[in-house]
């Protein structure tokens, strides 16, 4: 129903309540109210209407006329809602700069914690990361991190979602060797990675399929454990683990692909 929706739109976008934007909705309607009027054309429970009229004047909805009995007129939605948003606007400006502020001061007093790595309980070389949100933080970090060597075998997510931050690394003069499949390869025509490959600044190889997509930055190795399940649902756990002798086992790997793979 057209209220219903109206209703929708006041609660998600403009900060009203149900019985707010109940209320709202009955007043651009019905043009004057009173609390007991309003209790009889909407859904706002009677005890409910004097409080709920009041927070409407309040967040500048609203108009009391006052009486004997107060009466309430809505304020043209076309005007308060404009006027909403030039406030959110102005709101959002205020937190974006107050976060900005935040997250300096937060990296001026972590700086000491960062710069002294000496850990309290050993070195810890093994990670589980959950969650594609988590799993491409720890891929951007590596991408920032790394110092001499990218190796990426990939099936269908780094070199599209994170080609920037590839490109990063390899301005910075990284060397970049990454595997795709055909499958994914039409998706990257338009990548800036296609145009380093053709530059001479990566190289890159097409394979059939990889059984074990990875990334391999200098030490550091992250792959995915196969769990279809948990990849449909964004939830694919990933293990990332710095040990040398294990990135000579995943490289090992890796060179078999980029032997058996074809040019791009």
């Amino acid at each position: 129903m057209v209220k219903d929706r109206m209703v929708e739109l006041l609660q998600d976008h403009f900060e009203l309540n149900l019985y707010e934007a109940r209320a709202y909705v009955a007043l651009v309607g019905f043009g004057v109210l009173t609390p007991a009027e309003l209790a009889s054309v909407s859904e706002v429970p009677a005890p409910r209407t004097y409080d709920v009229l009041r927070s409407l004047e309040k967040k500048g909805f609203a108009i009391s006329q006052p009486g004997k009995v107060n009466k309430y007129r809505p304020v043209h939605p076309e005007n308060i809602l404009e006027k909403f948003i030039e406030e959110w606007q102005e709101r959002i400006k205020d937190e974006l700069e107050a976060k900005k502020k935040a997250k300096e001061e937060l990296l001026e007093l972590m700086t000491p914690l960062i710069e002294t790595e000496i850990p309290k309980y050993g070195v810890e070389r093994v990670w589980v990361v959950r969650g594609i949100r988590n799993a491409t933080l720890k891929t951007k970090e590596m991408f920032e991190e790394v110092k001499e060597t990218i190796l990426l075998a990939d099936d269908g997510y780094i070199a599209i979602n994170l080609e920037n931050d590839i490109i990063k690394a390899i301005d910075r003069g990284i060397k970049a060797k990454i595997i795709v499949t055909k499958q994914l390869l039409p998706r990257m025509q338009t990548s800036k990675l296609i145009d380093y490959y053709k530059n001479g600044k990566l190289e890159l190889k097409v394979a059939e399929k990889l059984e074990l997509p990875m990334l391999i930055c200098d030490d550091e190795v992250f792959f995915a454990l196969e769990d279809m399940a948990a990849r449909y649902f964004n939830y694919e756990t990933q293990i990332w683990i710095k040990d040398f002798r294990v990135k000579s086992l995943f490289e090992g790997k890796f060179n078999e692909y980029w032997e058996k793979a074809e040019k791009a």
